[in-house]
């Protein structure tokens, strides 16, 4: 009995060493895993991927829209535009170089310019939506309404002309969270110069009316393409889409006996390369990441612990993540692509094993991203840009749509509207785009790829073309 006691006690042993060796070699091996990717740099890939994305891209010359709507609501004399923006940049980035560097850099006290007043809930009634919907026809119905909330507000009707001569509307602030934009505070702006282009062709100086409308979409058309901020990209193309939508109104009701002015043809030419360029946009998304991955560490540190020290998290690998994630859709293949209306190509990203839901960043490893876990877990926060590249080719498609409209009067006598459209030539079609004219509607239109759940439509209406 004792020896078999002693026996059941040497195998209770022998297991327990056992078990104590595989720990051991396990634990071994996972920290010299987690030592081996700590100290491995980004790849040559994750290199070449922020030296794409850390250049500089913005324009060497030309006019800056970004001063002009931003203070669209401040009353800033036009010749002092630049040096009001100037002084509120630097009133911004002091303050967010100071210790006390929070949400409050995005307070609205980032400017001392005085402001306009408020468009009133009359006058907002009687304007045409930002977004260009009905707006001929609602000014048709109220010209007095419209021309009396035009004359209470001329400081914003008149930066309109001003706004025709820019070039790009980059964001002058440095790049963070906590810096201000434009969004949400230029939509009365646009209202306005909606309505002032509508009136004069409401009054029957079609011509100009339709002229400045299309102006007003060239000027869109080349903000969204030199600009370092997805949400004043998605804003430019927006506002352009407005700016299409009364195009059509204007041109399909116009006299068959009226030339449609240049114009048009200009803010209409086909999609070309730099309507595809994300460089700049993924260049400042990199930017604004990496910066907000800085503030985190500064705040941090202001609480006694250092996030670029602490031992899950490694700032300069996690923005390599990043930018090589955002990279396929940089670049002339990238829009090659594109201007194919097809996607850029990119890597479907490895799901990380066991019970998460966290992906594994590109060019990366699962035992890496344990090595980075904080990193892993912020790149994943920041990683859905894919549905931005459906919305750029929904755009290119809305504005080859709008040329076609314009295509359709210029052959007017070859045939049906349903005939011309169907033998337009290619720069005016987006073949992954599903495209037709509906007779019982009276539109033509495509379909947003990005929206096709939703099976939604961006429709121009064809009037009373020949």
């Amino acid at each position: 009995m004792v020896a078999k006691e002693k026996g059941l006690g040497r195998r209770l042993l022998g297991w327990f060493g056992w078990t104590v060796l595989v720990l051991f070699v396990l634990l071994t091996l996972l920290a010299a895993t987690f030592a081996y990717y700590s100290q491995r740099g980004p790849t040559k890939a994750q290199q070449a991927a922020l030296a794409l994305l850390q250049k500089d891209y913005r324009p060497t010359h030309g006019v800056n829209a970004f001063p002009l709507l931003f203070y669209m609501n401040h009353n800033v004399p036009e010749d002092r535009l630049d040096a009001q923006m100037a002084a509120d940049v630097e009133r911004v980035r002091k303050r967010l170089d100071g210790a006390s560097a929070s949400k409050e850099a995005a307070d609205e006290d980032y400017t001392d310019a005085p402001k306009l007043p408020e468009l009133s809930t009359e006058e907002k009634a009687a304007l045409c939506a930002h977004d260009g919907k009905g707006c001929l026809a609602q000014v048709v119905a109220q010209p007095e309404a419209v021309r009396a909330a035009l004359a209470a507000h001329p400081i914003r009707v008149a930066r309109a002309q001003a706004f025709e001569d820019a070039d790009y509307f980059w964001n002058e602030f440095p790049a963070s969270a906590s810096s201000p934009t434009v969004i949400g505070d230029i939509r009365d702006g646009r209202r306005l110069w909606l309505s002032a282009f509508a009136l004069k062709y409401a009054e029957g100086n079609h011509v100009d009316g339709l002229a400045a409308t299309c102006r007003n979409l060239g000027a869109w058309r080349r903000m969204a393409r030199g600009t370092n901020s997805l949400l004043n990209r998605m804003l430019a193309d927006g506002f352009r889409d407005g700016a299409i939508r009364l195009y059509a109104d204007m041109l399909v009701a116009l006299p068959a006996d009226e030339a449609v002015p240049e114009d048009c043809a200009l803010a209409l030419q086909p999609v070309v390369a730099a309507d595809a360029d994300l460089c700049p946009v993924w260049a400042g998304e990199l930017a604004m990441f990496e910066s907000a991955l800085r503030e985190a560490d500064k705040s941090s540190a202001s609480h006694g612990v250092s996030a670029s020290l602490y031992p899950f998290f490694d700032l300069h690998k996690t923005t390599a993540w990043f930018a090589l994630h955002l990279s396929p859709a940089c670049g002339s293949q990238a829009n090659a692509r594109f201007l194919a209306d097809e996607l850029p190509h990119r890597e479907e990203l490895e799901r990380f094993p066991f019970w998460t839901v966290f992906s594994v960043p590109p060019g990366a490893t699962w035992p890496e991203c344990m090595a980075n876990a904080v990193g892993c877990v912020l790149f994943n926060v920041g990683a859905d840009t894919g549905k931005y590249d459906a919305r750029l080719l929904g755009w290119a498609a809305r504005l080859r749509l709008a040329a076609t409209l314009l295509w359709l009067r210029e052959h007017s006598g070859e045939g049906s509207i349903a005939e011309r459209f169907e033998h337009r030539p290619a720069e005016l079609r987006s073949t992954n785009h599903a495209s037709g004219f509906d007779a019982e509607r009276g539109v033509i239109y495509v379909e947003d790829s990005y929206q096709s759940d939703k099976h939604h439509r961006f429709e121009l209406p064809v009037g009373s073309l020949p």
